[in-house]
């Protein structure tokens, strides 16, 4: 799998400007969603500046010809990556010998050949992605032909439509998560966790010899607060460390970490491990601090 969707260049250009504003907001909405579900790159056939937007008008006459700042602004952060990474080609040179044969058949539209956003959305495995520019594209599926045999390519362009394709998403789920292991995690967890976890710095030590099924499972809990599929109160958690523990000051130091050089008291801490393991976090502004992921503690 790859952690890119597609973008279908057929669903350029718009026929007029009515709405297109509003049109633009909710396609960069839909790349957010899209970004949090792991997809976090975009890639297109060209450079977006050299797609028509509206008929006959190019996206630097578009730019010209818009009188909302505010809306210009949101263009220029799409096309500086701020909204979501966008690259080009569809496919690169060096990935042609890659992919061999896949690249071979010959896939028709609307009794078209295309090797653009929607060929490659079957090639690559993964959703191609359209503005709401044309009733076609107001489905989750897109019927393609590819050698003469009718295929369903997976399409978004509306915020439904991430729930159309659940079982892709899990699917996607699942293979990021078995690609995590203790010895790559520390230099992909930003990536991996950009809304509500932050890992302390103890973490990178304590993960280094950890067993690689419970470290899996530990990963899994945190994913799904991370991305909002479950929350805290779906674990079974602790709110709390007994008197022992709290009136023993060797015990306290082993649950207090550093979060921006300030110590802080872990005391709660997710149960839903086996042999033992535990998770220790701490909650401030909204977001969950993770101190310590490991065996049960002395108590």
């Amino acid at each position: 799998m790859v952690k890119f969707s597609v973008f279908n260049e057929l669903s350029l250009p718009f026929e007029n400007d009515l709405n297109i504003e509003n049109k633009f907001i909710n396609f960069f909405k839909l790349l957010k969603d899209l970004e949090k579900k792991q997809l976090k790159k975009m890639r297109l056939e060209k450079s977006f500046k050299e797609y028509n937007i509206i008929k006959e008008i190019n996206f630097q006459q578009f730019m010209g010809q818009c009188k909302n700042s505010t809306f210009k602004d949101r263009l220029r952060e799409f096309l500086t990556n701020q909204i979501i990474k966008i690259e080009s080609p569809l496919i690169n040179d060096e990935e042609i010998d890659s992919l061999g044969e896949k690249i071979e058949p010959q896939y028709i539209f609307e009794d078209q050949p295309t090797l653009g956003g929607l060929a490659c959305a079957n090639i690559w495995g993964t959703v191609a992605i359209s503005f709401q520019s044309d009733e076609k594209w107001k489905s989750s599926s897109v019927e393609l032909h590819k050698n003469n045999i009718s295929i369903s390519i997976k399409h978004i362009s509306a915020l439904t439509h991430i729930a159309a394709h659940k079982d892709f998403f899990d699917e996607l789920e699942q293979w990021i998560q078995l690609d995590i292991k203790p010895s790559n995690f520390w230099e992909s967890k930003d990536e991996l966790f950009q809304n509500k976890i932050i890992f302390c710095d103890e973490v990178k030590k304590q993960i280094k010899n950890i067993d690689t099924i419970i470290f899996s499972q530990a990963i899994s809990i945190l994913r799904d607060i991370e991305s909002g599929i479950k929350c805290l109160s779906d674990f079974t958690t602790s709110s709390g460390e007994s008197s022992s523990v709290e009136q023993n000051p060797k015990l306290k130091k082993l649950r207090t970490f550093d979060i921006d050089g300030k110590k802080e008291y872990f005391q709660n801490h997710i149960k839903n491990l086996p042999n033992g393991y535990r998770i220790h976090y701490f909650e401030n502004n909204g977001k969950i601090y993770i101190g310590y992921i490991g065996t049960h503690l002395e108590i």
